[in-house]
């Protein structure tokens, strides 16, 4: 079933502000290695098995973060706490699960770019934007740039909308919405191509003639084979010279 948009809000909100703090990163990632022990149920853990992916001079901190977490429902059995999925989420367990794998696996290197004093504001959110783009979470590239597009003038604007479209475009590939998919791939392409062959460190010329590869295949595939492109086929946001 379909995450519902309070959910969906909920887990950005999760994975957006790990990409600024170590200690919400690392919360995620106690999020993320509990979601791996779901079976079927979700399991009641005391809250130092929670806590054991995090630094041990962070846990508290953690704790504390994780405390106000609206996934989780913290409950005493006596004088022991225990932690589990709340019930309300219950419905979209294995969404969720898949979800937080996700931030698990692209927060695993993004720890040097929090450290990285000496980039600007658009440069950030366009790095922010590759690694969640690079692991498909495309809907939470919206959110990122589009904070930032609201502050930009061109032509750092119309750049960052282009890769807002292309994002939101793979987004709705996912809820098989062929007519945005097409729509939005070339509306994104459109927009970005003047800036090729690199802008703002972001590399351009392969990545142009990879989206527009995508997008034929996916014309081709049609509303009834649409589900069959291989989203591995999807192209990565690269910088010059790195590879993020």
């Amino acid at each position: 079933m379909p995450i519902t948009l309070t959910t969906r809000n909920l887990l950005a909100e999760l994975i957006l502000k790990a990409l600024d703090d170590p200690i919400a990163a690392s919360g995620v990632h106690c999020l993320a290695a509990y979601a791996r022990t779901i079976k079927n149920t979700p399991p009641v853990i005391s809250p130092g098995q929670l806590l054991l992916p995090a630094l041990e001079t962070q846990r508290e901190a953690v704790r504390r973060s994780l405390e106000h977490c609206e996934l989780l429902s913290w409950r005493a059995q006596g004088k022991v706490q225990q932690v589990t999925l709340a019930q309300d989420f219950l419905s979209e367990c294995p969404e969720i699960v898949a979800k937080l794998g996700q931030y698990g696996t692209a927060l695993a290197g993004w720890g040097q770019w929090v450290q990285d004093e000496s980039a600007s504001d658009v440069s950030l959110a366009l790095r922010k934007g590759a690694v969640l783009f690079n692991h498909h979470l495309f809907f939470e590239v919206h959110e990122v740039l589009e904070a930032q597009w609201i502050q930009e003038v061109d032509p750092e604007r119309r750049f960052l909308q282009g890769l807002i479209q292309i994002a939101v475009a793979f987004h709705h590939l996912g809820n098989q919405n062929l007519r945005g998919t097409l729509s939005l791939l070339q509306d994104g392409l459109e927009k970005i191509r003047p800036y090729a062959p690199v802008y703002l460190g972001v590399e351009l010329s392969d990545f142009i003639v990879d989206i527009a590869d995508s997008r034929q295949d996916i014309e081709r595939l049609g509303q009834e084979g649409m589900r069959q492109f291989q989203t591995e086929h999807i192209p990565r946001i690269r910088f010059v010279s790195e590879d993020l």
